[in-house]
């Protein structure tokens, strides 16, 4: 899931790079860098939300805890 999250980031991150360079080139349409800036938007939500980075750490502890007891016990052959 992180890596999904990651992807999130890396494509937010080549859309605000794309959006600086349309803006910053000259004459622009006011629609097309209000698409590439929803682009970036609609990219980094969900990345900020799967990477939850302004969780408390007392909150993500909990989560990573109760995560690992549901994790089934693995059965190692022996």
């Amino acid at each position: 899931m992180r890596t999904f999250s990651l992807l999130f980031v890396f494509i937010a991150l080549a859309l605000l790079a794309q959006f600086v360079i349309y803006v910053s080139r000259g004459p622009l349409d006011p629609v097309t860098a209000g698409i590439i800036f929803f682009g970036f938007l609609a990219c980094l939500v969900p990345a900020l939300y799967l990477l939850k980075p302004f969780e408390r750490p007392e909150q993500r502890r909990e989560r990573e805890k109760k995560e690992r007891q549901k994790e089934p016990p693995e059965d190692h052959p022996g």
